[in-house]
Parts: C-alpha cells; structure tokens; sequence
C-alpha cells in the first residue's frame, strides 16, 4: 500500500501551443473541478495539489473563471505541477498526474535574455521525458480560417520544435521522443459545430495537413514518433463566447486527459510484446477491452482510405455495430473497479475508474485513437 504521499504511479504530461490557445484555462478548470466534492461524487475520485504555493495559483486561477474572467497567457516561464489522485476507499495516492504547461509566448519570439533561453532549454528536457505531449490547436482560429490556420500552425510548430532540438542538442538523444505519444488537441470545441467529432477532426487534419504531419515525425527524430497525427481530443474547459464566460460546469473532455495518458502505457507494453502475448492481452478481458477498440479503430482508419464509398460505409456500419456491443460490456469496468476498491488495490482501482471514461457514450465523440502500435518498426 502507498504511503499518502507517495505515489504509486507517475503519469508526465506537456501541453504545447501558441499563446491564447486554451492551455492555461485548461488547467485552471482542470483542478477547479476534479478537486470539488461535487467531481468527487459523481467520479468517485479527486485531485488535490501537493504544493501549497501551486494550489494558491491554481485555485486563484479557478476563482476568476467562476467570476467570468479568462486567465491571462502563460508568459516568460514554464510552469510544471503536480497533481495526486485520490480514490474513495483506498488508502494512499495511486496515480500523481506532472502537468508541464509550455508558454505559448515561447513559440512566437526569440528569448529575452540567456536566463530566458535556459528556461526553455530546461523545459524542454523535462517535455521530451514526458509521457504523452498534448499539442493543443485553437479551435477559435480553426473555425475562421479552417485549413488555412492548421498548416500554418503546424508549419511553425514544425519549425520551432527542430529550431529548440537543434539548440539544446536534443536531436542527437531522441530515444525519449520515440517512446513519447502525441495527441493533437483541439481547443474550445464549445465554440465549435455540437455534432463534431474528434474523428472528423483527424480526417480533416490527415486530408489537409498529411504532408506537414510527415515533416513534423522527421524533424521530432527522423520519424521516431510514430504516434503523431494518429491520437486526437476534442476539449473545451468551460462554455463561452468570445471573451466571456458563460457557464463554468459546462466543460468538454477534462475526465479524458489522465485515461488517454494512460492508455498509453498500454500502447508500449504491446510495442515491445510478441504477437502471441499482443493477442492474449487484447482479449484478456475487461481491463484490455481499450486494446481492443484500438484494434477496430485501426482497421477502421484503413477503411477510411478506401476509394469505394459503398465499401466504406459498409465497414463503418459493421465498425459501429462492433464499437455497440464493446460499449454494453462497459459495466465489466464498473464491477472490476468496486472489486479493487473493495480489496484495497488503489493503482487498479485508480485504472479502472479512469477507463470508464473512455467507454462513456457521451465521450465517445471527443476522443480518437485510431493506432493500435503493434509491430511498429522501432
């Protein structure tokens, strides 16, 4: 059993993005609501801020959400925190979540001084040895200038992320990016149409900006990232228009930030395993049935490249048909969470509670993980 300070896993998350995308907000409004008794309820878990002086930040940050104001940029530094999980009637701290939030400042000019430039190498140490980095894309921006924007944003991104690996030397060491799982995140999709998908979202990205996903994989390591342009999250961190916030419980996506982060783990455990064992795992039962979805999800982006449109939406309906009967075993997450809560398992309960996000109808439309990275060539 884990001390109560003492996590029993470590998750490490980046979020990278240009100045005003949503990142700060994100995460304001992500402890805001996980630390609540009313998150804690519904969810069976909370969040809580190991550091003082973060949580004074972080809940000042929140404050000003529920009184209608936007946080201003992350500007001149990064900031890293740390958030642990609780889980009702376990003991300890299963799960710490280290958030690294990169200002967006820091794409769009040269440093300030040498201090500045230390910073941002520093930062970029500790995002290469992340876990999964969120690249976040403004959805307000996406929704004026559609493809437009996007190219433009990836093109600078691309430029910028070799620019950083060049100056520090990190490209010569990039065993931690081959290992690193990239989601591309959307941001205020509450400004975006109600029936979007984070689906659609990839296949626009993939139509329209497949050239510039390529260049990204080889300047992030010679294609030593496999994984990007391949996960995507829809997420929107309170309802608003504009500049003003209109309902700060209305939010999209912040319960599937930890799982998908998880979920990755998953995925480097069947990288390195036999064909044999890849199987086994993924109908091993409940705890892997997000193998297995990942699995149709693959043949289902196949599919999506079929010239026949009758094919196409053939596979769609038999892919649909599969993903109904997937979703009625999500209650095995549900019995297998009370049982590990019952016996006193934390990290398992931790799991399990997390998964269930995943398997919710209502989410179903805001993530999308369509590679299962089984034989990728290392």
């Amino acid at each position: 059993m884990a001390k109560n300070n003492q996590a029993l896993q470590t998750l490490k998350i980046a979020f990278l993005g240009g100045r005003g995308c949503g990142k700060t907000t994100l995460l304001a409004s992500y402890l805001g609501h996980m630390a609540s008794s009313r998150w804690q309820k519904e969810h069976q878990y909370y969040l809580s801020t190991p550091d003082s002086s973060d949580s004074k930040r972080l809940n000042e940050l929140f404050q000003g959400l529920c009184n209608g104001y936007f946080p201003e940029a992350t500007i001149k530094r990064a900031s890293a925190y740390r958030f642990q999980m609780h889980v009702e009637a376990c003991d300890g701290v299963p799960l710490e979540i280290q958030w690294l939030d990169y200002p967006g400042e820091w794409w769009e000019r040269e440093p300030a001084d040498a201090k500045e430039k230390k910073q941002r190498d520093d930062c970029l140490k500790r995002m290469v040895n992340s876990h999964v980095c969120f690249l976040v894309i403004d959805g307000a921006e996406f929704k004026r200038h559609g493809e437009t924007y996007l190219r433009a944003h990836l093109a600078h991104m691309t430029n910028e992320i070799a620019n950083l690996l060049r100056q520090t030397g990190t490209k010569k060491k990039h065993n931690a990016l081959k290992d690193m799982v990239w989601i591309m995140a959307l941001s205020k999709a509450d400004m975006l149409e109600p029936n979007l998908t984070a689906a659609d979202f990839a296949d626009f990205v993939n139509r329209y900006a497949g050239d510039q996903l390529d260049t990204l994989r080889q300047r992030l390591g010679e294609a030593g990232c496999p994984s990007f342009g391949m996960n995507y999250l829809l997420f929107s961190s309170v309802l608003g228009t504009g500049q003003r916030i209109i309902d700060i419980n209305k939010n999209i996506g912040l319960d599937l930030i930890a799982p998908l982060a998880l979920r990755t783990i998953l995925e480097k455990e069947l990288q390195n395993a036999d064909k044999s064992a890849v199987l086994k795992r993924v109908f091993a039962g409940s705890a892997d049935r997000g193998a297995l979805q990942a699995l149709f999800n693959l043949l289902r982006q196949l599919l999506a490249k079929w010239p026949d449109r009758s094919t196409r939406d053939l596979g769609d309906l038999l892919f649909t048909k599969a993903e109904t009967w997937l979703g009625s075993h999500a209650q095995d997450l549900q019995k297998e969470m009370d049982a590990q809560q019952k016996q006193g398992h934390s990290l398992r309960a931790a799991e399990a509670i997390l998964k269930i996000a995943l398997t919710k109808p209502e989410n179903r439309q805001y993530f999308y993980v369509p590679l299962l990275r089984v034989g990728v060539n290392r």
